[in-house]
């Protein structure tokens, strides 16, 4: 069994955390493509590529994750940031419903970025 655990000092990232973030941002590029905003889920899913590309490598890179970890948090800056995106669909009940998805989907991605990012830092004594 591959064991994906990176520590040094009091830093610790399970391989599974990169995997929920993995499969959150994949659920947010569906969600992105059926509210007909494929730029973004485009965005997303490279993203979800290169977390994959991390829960794939054989020694793991912290150094790439910081940086997968950084270009995510800028997609919630700015205007037309994922922060403020409403997405769009004829059916006012569906649009309703995807949004609300969307809603949950960016908080939960929000929760797990943090999540990460705390075991990303190195305390020293």
């Amino acid at each position: 069994m591959f064991s994906f655990t990176m520590k040094t000092k009091t830093q610790k990232i399970e391989k599974w955390r990169v995997e929920e973030l993995a499969l959150t941002l994949k659920k947010m590029a569906a969600l992105l493509k059926k509210g007909d905003n494929y730029g973004w889920a485009n965005v997303l899913l490279h993203f979800h590529l290169e977390a994959q590309m991390i829960i794939d490598s054989k020694e793991f890179n912290l150094i790439q994750l910081k940086k997968l970890l950084v270009n995510i948090n800028n997609c919630f800056t700015g205007m037309s940031s994922l922060a403020n995106l409403i997405l769009w669909h004829e059916n006012s009940s569906e649009r309703k419903i995807i949004n609300q998805d969307l809603n949950n989907s960016r908080s939960r991605l929000l929760k797990i970025l943090a999540e990460i990012e705390t075991r990303t830092v190195e305390y020293l004594s």
